[in-house]
């Protein structure tokens, strides 16, 4: 492993001295003094007992993790601190979902020094920067200052500012990791300012709410966006300003996809197994819950609604009645669906590919495959039948013509490449790529490294 020593600038100063005299509430702790783990935490991977009064993980293997299941907003900074009685160890943070490593940062205590790294959305781990410390040995305080506003976090071993990192991912669940068994921790503590924010309680406010951004859609020449994490929809302009929120009154919400026409909005609830009919003033309207099972996206076009279900597509006309399951078998674990013309555009993400479906019969039409991993969203360009795939595990956009055949891979390498893009939209001029916590524009027919546009 090839280590840099770390230059103590002035900004790592000014990160140290702001962070140290914030007032820090706990949010979390845990001494691990009782006889067994308690219930709020989850295994990932690994074995996890209490031990002495220390948490121990024993296990084959290179990474173990255990997360807390309290979701940590991007509303407020934060620290994370744990106490390492071995070197191995280390903490994870901001990760996606509190059962898997996804999406997610890791900094951990190695022989030597630390060090940062992030798990993509396939689980794949990429190291960003060893950090060499001279005489590092156990047991060491870890502290991790996540900073929402400047987008960064520092990495503090032993009140030691090492590292000043960009943060990929903006929220999620955090927790004890290690790079292999026989690692043990004294304490796992999560610090901030005032109170802790939870996702049902989260005050919501007039400005944009770009988190886990898996679906959107358009009304008129603006943006529909979601928020899973906090269970509201958003209308903003297609230059991110905000207009106007979607929302009901429900601790209990999970938003999913969202469609519009000239006097709805649909919104998939899949906490309520339902799909939401909102008026153009942003007023619940109606709450349809027939034949839906496990919702996942909506579309529409100038008759009819089509809901994507986890076993098919339930189709419903104007007025909200149901007229059946479609396609029940064809999909594995679907994402996302868009209609055009006479076709049904299915990102069949569980098989790694889009299947089209034609509208009279719901019979194949067309299976797209190339160079497709996990397809999330799909878009047809209205204006010539391209169709944009948005691929989290391909961590690209995949372009094809009207006939399947491939196009281009549109990823932005000149700001380090997508996040994790999940939701694609093709309006006018721009292509509007959801990436998860920001919203990346590109021009049609413009070098498609660059985004024009970028909403955070």
């Amino acid at each position: 492993m090839r280590f840099v020593t770390p230059l103590l600038i002035g900004l790592f100063a000014f990160v140290t001295l702001h962070a140290q005299s914030t007032d820090e509430n706990v949010w979390l702790e845990d001494d691990f003094t009782q006889e067994a783990l308690g219930s709020q935490w989850t295994t990932v991977s690994g074995t996890w007992s209490v031990d002495g009064e220390r948490a121990k993980v024993v296990g084959g293997g290179e990474r173990f993790a255990m997360l807390y299941d309290k979701y940590v907003m991007y509303s407020k900074p934060f620290v994370i601190e744990a106490v390492v009685s071995a070197l191995g160890g280390g903490v994870v943070f901001n990760t996606e979902h509190k059962d898997k490593l996804m999406n997610s940062h890791v900094v951990r205590l190695v022989e030597g020094g630390v060090t940062l790294g992030y798990m993509d959305f396939m689980g794949e781990y990429f190291e960003t920067r060893a950090i060499a410390i001279k005489d590092l040995a156990a047991p060491v305080t870890l502290r991790v200052y996540v900073d929402i506003k400047n987008g960064s976090f520092s990495v503090l071993v032993n009140e030691r500012n090492v590292a000043l990192e960009e943060l990929r991912f903006n929220s999620g669940y955090c927790g004890l990791y290690a790079g292999n068994g026989h690692v043990t921790f004294d304490r796992f503590r999560l610090l901030g300012e005032g109170s802790m924010d939870t996702p049902g309680f989260f005050i919501k406010s007039n400005r944009r709410q770009l988190d886990n951004l898996s679906y959107m859609a358009h009304r008129d020449d603006g943006l529909l966006i979601v928020s899973p994490v906090i269970g509201i929809a958003q209308r903003i302009t297609s230059v991110g300003t905000y207009v106007s929120e979607i929302s009901v009154d429900d601790e209990n919400v999970c938003f999913r996809g969202i469609a519009a026409d000239s006097e709805h909005s649909y919104v998939v609830d899949a906490a309520a197994k339902a799909l939401r009919v909102f008026d153009t003033q942003d007023r619940i309207q109606k709450v349809i819950t027939a034949d839906l099972e496990d919702p996942r996206d909506v579309a529409v076009d100038d008759s009819r609604i089509y809901v994507l279900d986890k076993s098919g597509i339930v189709v419903f006309d104007k007025q909200l009645n149901s007229l059946g399951r479609k396609a029940a078998g064809l999909f594995l674990d679907p994402k996302g669906l868009t209609v055009h013309g006479d076709k049904i555009y299915v990102a069949d993400f569980g098989n790694g590919q889009v299947q089209v479906l034609d509208k009279s019969g719901f019979d194949v039409d067309q299976v797209i495959k190339d160079q497709l991993l996990k397809p999330w969203g799909v878009a047809v360009d209205p204006s010539n039948g391209d169709i944009y795939v948005a691929d989290p595990g391909a961590v690209a956009v995949l372009h094809y013509d009207d006939g399947g055949g491939f196009v281009e891979r549109i990823d932005p390498i000149t700001i380090r490449g997508f996040i994790s893009p999940r939701a694609v939209l093709v309006l006018g001029s721009m292509i509007y790529v959801g990436d998860f916590d920001r919203i990346l524009g590109f021009k049609k027919g413009v070098l498609t490294i660059r985004p024009s546009l970028r909403i955070n």
